[in-house]
């Protein structure tokens, strides 16, 4: 902008402002323009009062007219904003019209979208009903395979045409033309529904016609008749109609040979006769192998995928519900072996069923996943047939229900097994029928397994109550042990059922469930095979855990009476050898006592008791009886010895005599005086040859332990035999 603003020559209004606008700015950007050049201007005008003070102050007189200046200025500026509001205003008056007519061309072009819609709909339903008319003529026509091939033709052509007007409904929405339509709709739907349904129940019972008449030349599947029905499947699963297709051929192939099958039986399957459940899955699978198996390979192979379906939700789905329906009573476990024999002989059916349809595109895991054979699966009531199981072994073996076990089984179990007890005979009587063929089911195998746990731990609880009462009661008498058979059978029992349950896990190895689940024995993961056998045993074994102890305990009492019946006179005969000595002037001892080798005689009674197969229990005892008898042995000799010793002092008190006594150390109030030694030597003093006698005897007794018994002596004995060495030969 030029610096002398009074120029007007140098700056025109009209042209600065067509200038900017033909740069595309508007009036707020012209505006902020000049008020921009107007800072500046004002800048430069302080700028120029500071440097030409003295022009300044002549400045009234130089800017005389500026007003008039601004005047011109102004008014153009003003006109050129009136005329751009005007602008504007024609402007958007001028777009909403052309809205308008935007608007208006969008809603002819809608109306005649749907008008088009509509003559299309009206088009195919006439296609349609004509499609249809022409498909009735066809069946009329003739009975060839060839009309009802061109019939069939014309259902699938009808049933396209029909997709396509379901489709073009639904995109129409509520409009009062779509809503007649769809009432034109569902009348050809029905019409088509009906036509496919008779053309489909007449290919089926055609089919089922000819495989009842062999001489035919049909028998076999697959030919033009399953192609056909394959074309109709088709056909329905064009117009989403194939579970309708599923429907009727379970009604007119499935349900009538199902309905004479199953039905009519009396107490509707309650305690139904094995053998007559048997037939009836016999009869199914006849009919499954000679039409139903035929017919879905026929039909597979003219439509792949469609075998697992079929086999699934027509065969099976109708047999299992027939099967619910008129045997509701089956699944009732009121007569338990009844109830096993069926169990298995359905689940047989069910393998049986399976294998039948074995094919490359079957999906193996349909039928399991099909809602009708689970619900089959579950109406068995395997909890209460367990509940009734449970039961009778609880009452049988609780003698509760005596009629609940055989005697005979029981003598039979412990003859063969070689136990004692009838308490132990019960509990392997009981173990094995939890696992016996008419008894165990698969699906029971955790609670089959706890059940045996639970029977092993009542026989721990009844044998450790029996044995702690024969313990209690158990005295020794003249006569020798009362009750040591009872207490050795119950322990024979209880290491014998532990050794018998462990190896009775061997033989269940295949019945348990595969893969492998865990039996609650340690942890609820699955376990793997090659450890699950290992993991029973340990289970068995820690669930004997408390009868071991108290057998064990039972085994010392026994071996504590023994002791104390073998040993109990033992003082007295140790004081018979005092006497035999003491003033007999008998000849020095060169042989052990007569009385120890009886002291074995009660072990030896009781060992003859216990069977051969018991070789842990008679190692058990014989080591405790061998430590008792030594211990007792070395207790009673160190007290004879001691007092031997004691009498030698007191008699040298009172004589005060110098002979060799007179230099022993009678102080000393061991066994055996330190300066006392016999070896090498004979006695000759009655109390050295009480002393002798008692070594010999000593000695004999840890001979008899060792190299007889094949036993260990006591610790007191081995340290008796040390201290008396010097009295040995």
């Amino acid at each position: 902008m030029p610096a002398d603003v009074s120029a007007k020559a140098a700056f025109n209004l009209e042209q600065f402002a067509e200038a900017r606008l033909e740069e595309g700015k508007d009036l707020d950007d012209l505006h902020m323009e000049l008020s921009q050049q107007l800072t500046q201007v004002r800048r430069e005008l302080h700028d120029l009062i500071d440097l030409r003070y003295e022009d300044f102050l002549g400045l009234s007189s130089s800017v005389s007219g500026i007003d008039t200046t601004i005047n011109d200025i102004r008014q153009p500026l003003s006109a050129l904003s009136t005329q751009i509001s005007e602008v504007h205003t024609e402007l958007a008056s001028k777009l909403e019209k052309i809205d308008a007519r935007i608007a208006y061309r969008q809603a002819v072009r809608d109306k005649r979208h749907m008008l088009r819609l509509f003559i299309d709909l009206s088009q195919l339903l006439d296609r349609v009903n004509a499609v249809l008319s022409e498909a009735d003529q066809q069946l009329h026509a003739g009975d060839g395979v060839g009309a009802l091939a061109e019939h069939l033709k014309s259902l699938e052509r009808a049933a396209g045409e029909f997709s396509q007007v379901r489709y073009f409904i639904e995109k129409g929405g509520t409009l009062p033309f779509i809503i007649q339509a769809t009432e034109r709709m569902r009348a050809q739907e029905e019409r088509l529904h009906a036509a496919l349904d008779a053309f489909l129940a007449s290919r089926i019972d055609e089919y089922v016609a000819a495989l009842a008449a062999p001489s035919n030349g049909r028998q076999e599947a697959g030919g033009a008749d399953v192609g056909l029905l394959a074309q109709c499947l088709r056909t329905y699963t064009t117009v989403g109609e194939y579970e309708r297709a599923e429907a009727l051929i379970r009604e007119r192939l499935v349900r009538p040979m199902a309905l004479e099958t199953f039905g009519g039986q009396p107490g509707k399957g309650m305690g139904l006769d094995p053998a007559v459940l048997s037939s009836m899955f016999q009869t199914a699978l006849e009919f499954i192998r000679c039409k139903g198996a035929p017919l879905v390979r026929g039909i597979s192979s003219h439509l792949p995928g469609c075998a697992a379906t079929l086999e699934a939700h027509v065969l099976w789905r109708e047999i299992s519900a027939t099967i619910l329906s008129e045997l509701p009573l089956l699944f009732v476990p009121g007569m338990p072996d009844r109830f096993h024999q069926n169990y298995l002989s359905a689940c047989g059916f069910v393998r049986q069923f399976s294998r039948l349809f074995d094919a490359a595109d079957r999906h193996p895991d349909l039928l399991a996943t099909e809602e009708s054979y689970v619900e089959f699966h579950r109406k068995w009531q395997l909890s209460a047939y367990f509940s009734i199981r449970k039961k009778q072994l609880t009452d049988a073996i609780d003698s509760s229900d005596p009629s609940a076990l055989d005697p005979a089984a029981v003598d039979r179990i412990t003859e063969e097994l070689g136990l004692s007890t009838q308490l132990g005979a019960r509990a392997m009587w009981a173990i094995r029928r939890c696992w016996a063929e008419d008894v165990y089911l698969e699906p029971l195998a955790s609670r089959f397994w706890q059940l045996t746990i639970q029977i092993i731990l009542w026989y721990n609880h009844s044998a450790s109550d029996a044995l702690k009462l024969l313990i209690r009661s158990n005295t020794a008498t003249e006569e020798g042990l009362t009750a040591v058979d009872q207490l050795l059978a119950h322990i024979h029992d209880i290491f014998a059922l532990k050794q018998l349950c462990a190896d009775h896990i061997g033989k269940l190895r295949p019945l348990l469930p595969t893969p492998a689940q865990a039996l609650d024995t340690s942890s609820p993961a699955a376990v793997p095979s090659a450890a699950l056998t290992d993991n029973l045993r340990g289970a068995i074994a820690r669930a004997f855990e408390p009868s071991d102890d108290v057998a064990t305990g039972a085994i010392e009492h026994i071996s504590a009476t023994i002791v104390a019946a073998s040993c109990g006179n033992l003082a007295s005969q140790l004081r018979r050898t005092t006497s035999q000595f003491r003033h007999t002037n008998r000849a020095a001892p060169k042989s052990p006592s007569a009385f120890v080798s009886k002291l074995f005689d009660e072990l030896s009674a009781v060992e003859l008791k216990i069977s051969t197969s018991q070789p842990n229990t008679l190692a058990m005892l014989r080591a405790k009886v061998c430590l008792g008898i030594s211990r007792e042995m070395a207790r009673v000799s160190a007290e004879a010895l001691s007092t031997i010793s004691k009498t030698e002092a007191s008699l040298h008190r009172l004589r005060k005599t110098t002979n060799r006594a007179s230099h022993l150390d009678h102080s000393n109030d061991l066994p055996v005086p330190s300066s006392v030694d016999l070896r090498g030597t004979m006695p000759a003093s009655d109390n050295d040859k009480i002393r002798r006698q008692i070594w010999l005897d000593v000695a004999e007794t840890g001979r008899i332990i060792t190299d007889s018994l094949s036993a260990a002596t006591h610790e007191d004995y081995e340290h008796l035999v040390q201290l008396i060495a010097p009295l040995g030969t």
